[in-house]
Order: structure tokens, then C-alpha cells, then sequence
């Protein structure tokens, strides 16, 4: 019976996670138009490409500790802000905008690219998708984890368990925390690896 239980919740889960994800590309979609509504953007694009490249192009001067840390930094606020906007389930809309601007600022970021610079757009989209490849993933979990969070808070509510509130949201927090540290190191990872490669890319 509990191998049953578990494994309705694994793909209740797992078909949540789908959901999330659908909406994100749906997002993400919608932001590649967004640059006909709001060209001026593209010249702040424009001037990040031509930074990124000749930051780069630098070869062995490149300071890869500053660029490793300076995405762990965006990583960790973003996958912690989910989580912090969630644990007080109030401003939980503001988790999921935040995830959904996420979408659309990169699918205005990589049509901006495809508009700018054609065919070299290449590799400034898989400079992108490296450093979301697991952040992404990750947001998508907690955000499907907070939904159960949520839900099992209410139950509790209506119950009047202050105490079944209060151990789910140390249980939420805990969760989340660890998996802000398995994407961060992860990703963290991952971009180091990836430095070599970049640098190749945009000679």
C-alpha cells in the first residue's frame, strides 16, 4: 500500500513538474516577442553581448572565480527567493512571477540575440542555457513542493493545528534549502566546466 501511495505522489509530482515546465516555455515563447513592444531594450542587449564577448575573449586573464561566484550569487537569490515568497504563502504570486519573468526575460534575451547578431546568436543561447540548465529545473521543483506545502497548510488550518503549521514550514524550509545547495553545486559545476568552452566560443 505505501509503494502504491508513493508512487501516485512521484508522478502526481512528476505531472506537476510538466505542467510548470509547459508554462515556463509558454512564458519563454512569449518573451521573443516581446521586443516588437519594447525594442529600446535591444541596445542594453546589444552592449551585454559585446561585453560578454570581449570578457571572454581575454583567454587566461579571465578571472574565473569572479564570474563563477557572480552566477552562484544570482542562483542562490533567485532559487531563495521562491522559497522565502512561498514560506509565508501570502506572497507566494510573487514566487511564481518571478519564475515567469524569469521566461520572459530569456526569451526576449535570445530573440534580442537572433535579431542582433544572426547566426553568432549561437552562442551567446547556449551561454544562456548553461547557466540555466539546472537552476531551472530546480526552480520548477520547489515551486511544485511549495504547491504541496501550501495545500498541506491549509488542511492544518482548518483543523486548527497550530503545531502541524509550524513543523511544515520547517519542513518546507529544510526541503528547500537543500535543494538551493544540490542546483547551486550543481550549476556551480557546470560552470566551471563550461568557462573553457565559452572562451573557445567566442573567439
Amino acid at each position: 500500500m505505501r509503494k502504491t501511495i508513493r508512487r501516485k505522489n512521484n508522478y502526481t509530482i512528476s505531472k506537476e513538474m510538466i505542467y510548470i515546465g509547459i508554462l515556463f516555455i509558454i512564458f519563454t515563447a512569449i518573451g521573443t516577442y516581446l521586443n516588437k513592444i519594447f525594442s529600446n531594450g535591444q541596445d542594453i542587449i546589444l552592449d551585454s553581448i559585446n561585453s560578454l564577448n570581449s570578457y571572454y575573449s581575454q583567454g587566461s586573464n579571465i578571472d574565473v572565480s569572479a564570474v563563477i561566484f557572480s552566477n552562484l550569487r544570482q542562483d542562490i537569490v533567485f532559487l531563495g527567493g521562491i522559497v522565502l515568497s512561498t514560506l509565508f504563502i501570502v506572497t507566494f504570486p510573487l514566487a511564481i512571477i518571478s519564475f515567469l519573468l524569469k521566461g520572459l526575460s530569456i526569451g526576449y534575451t535570445i530573440n534580442s540575440c537572433i535579431l542582433l547578431i544572426k547566426l553568432k546568436s549561437i552562442k551567446m543561447i547556449l551561454i544562456m542555457v548553461i547557466k540555466n540548465f539546472i537552476i531551472i529545473p530546480g526552480a520548477i521543483l520547489l515551486i511544485v513542493i511549495s504547491l504541496y506545502y501550501i495545500r498541506n497548510i491549509y488542511e492544518e488550518y482548518k483543523k486548527g493545528r497550530r503545531e502541524g503549521i509550524l513543523f511544515l514550514g520547517k519542513r518546507f524550509l529544510l526541503n528547500g534549502i537543500i535543494i538551493i545547495i544540490i542546483c547551486v553545486f550543481s550549476q556551480l559545476l557546470l560552470n566551471a566546466v563550461s568557462i573553457g568552452i565559452l572562451q573557445f566560443l567566442v573567439r
